[in-house]
């Protein structure tokens, strides 16, 4: 973990010098507190009685309650400075002064400027994420905080630099008017749990195994049925493995590029044929599907590799629960490995159900 700038005691000899209260943060903030400070870190950015170097990690501390935690980007000070001038150009930062927090607004064309002048796309940030696991894994997302790992990605990385810009941004002289901007790297959240859309996707997977299925209204357990049942008549032909496991990601909800995806569905497929005398048409085989879950779980070394997917990276939690870095990788891959393995298993217990020793 990167050591808090308030260990270096020049640091503090500096920035106490320029006025600011460090003292504030040592006890409970009441809304005094909080306004005295912000006063004091804002004027010392105002009256440029602070370097962009010793200002920035207390603008990420005034507006995420974090010292900045990773060295990243490499140029922050800079790249702050740069964006809010760009901004104050255009017009003002809204800082409201009893939460010395910047405005919606203020924090969206904050967030739009810093994306642009990084050219920041899911997959860089992630790899970023990947990067500096060890320091940011045990982080916590806000209760309110979304519950993947590109959105733990931007609370960690991209925020704080967010709300630095915006607060300096909002200490420059600005032209009047207003910017507004709705800047966002997110890509939808999705999850491979049965819902409304997946009952559509897996009728059309049905008909593409060559099983149309007659115009009826079906649920999602009638829908999970005929797809077993399809994917069975499949395996009956040797050699068809590859095409079951073909349609296994195709029903998966997988968004983008299949890379990781693609042989985690041939190995689950593959496990469950080696269970296929032990799998029981008539029961729901969790004590197979768990098994072959965890055998598909990589060692925490290797799992780390699955932050840069950016399609792993917008996953969402099912159980709404994961506060940290940690908590949402585990969640994310766990859910994606046992819905694939809970696909293959209803594959075979389908081919034992309709097989002549059902």
């Amino acid at each position: 973990m990167k050591p808090p700038p308030a260990a270096d005691g020049d640091w503090v000899t500096r920035v106490t010098d320029a006025g600011v209260r460090l003292d504030l943060w040592d006890g409970q903030f009441d809304d005094q507190e909080v306004v005295l400070l912000c006063e004091t870190i804002l004027r010392a950015g105002l009256e440029s009685r602070l370097s962009d170097e010793d200002l920035y990690p207390l603008l990420v501390r005034l507006w995420s309650g974090r010292w900045p935690q990773v060295d990243w980007p490499p140029d922050a000070p800079a790249l702050t400075r740069r964006c809010a001038t760009k901004l104050a150009a255009k017009g003002s930062s809204v800082v409201d002064a009893m939460l010395c927090a910047p405005s919606n607004d203020s924090r969206n064309a904050a967030r739009e400027a810093i994306i642009d002048d990084l050219k920041l796309t899911p997959t860089a940030l992630l790899s970023t994420l990947a990067d500096h696991w060890e320091e940011l894994a045990d982080a916590e997302m806000p209760i309110d905080g979304g519950r993947t790992l590109l959105a733990f990605a931007q609370d960690v990385l991209l925020e704080p630099i967010v709300g630095a810009c915006a607060m300096l941004w909002a200490t420059l002289n600005s032209a009047p008017g207003s910017v507004n901007a709705t800047a966002t790297i997110a890509s939808e959240e999705w999850s491979p749990l049965d819902n409304d859309d997946w009952i559509d996707l897996a009728v059309s997977e049905v008909a593409r195994l060559g099983d149309p299925v007659p115009d009826m209204p079906i649920d999602g357990e009638q829908a999970s049925a005929l797809l077993a049942a399809a994917r069975a008549r499949i395996l009956a032909d040797p050699g068809a493995s590859p095409a079951v496991a073909g349609s296994l990601v195709r029903t998966s909800g997988w968004p983008g590029a299949t890379d990781l995806i693609d042989p985690l569905a041939s190995r689950a497929l593959g496990l469950a044929l080696e269970r296929i005398d032990d799998v029981d048409p008539q029961t729901g085989n969790d004590d197979i599907v768990d098994s072959i879950q965890l055998r598909l779980m990589p060692p925490d070394d290797n799992l780390l590799a699955w932050v840069r997917d950016p399609s792993f990276g917008t996953l969402g939690d099912h159980c709404g629960a994961s506060r940290t870095g940690a908590k949402l990788l585990h969640e994310a891959a766990y859910w994606l490995t046992w819905s694939i393995a809970r696909d293959a298993v209803d594959a075979i217990a389908a081919t034992r159900e309709s097989g002549p020793d059902a």
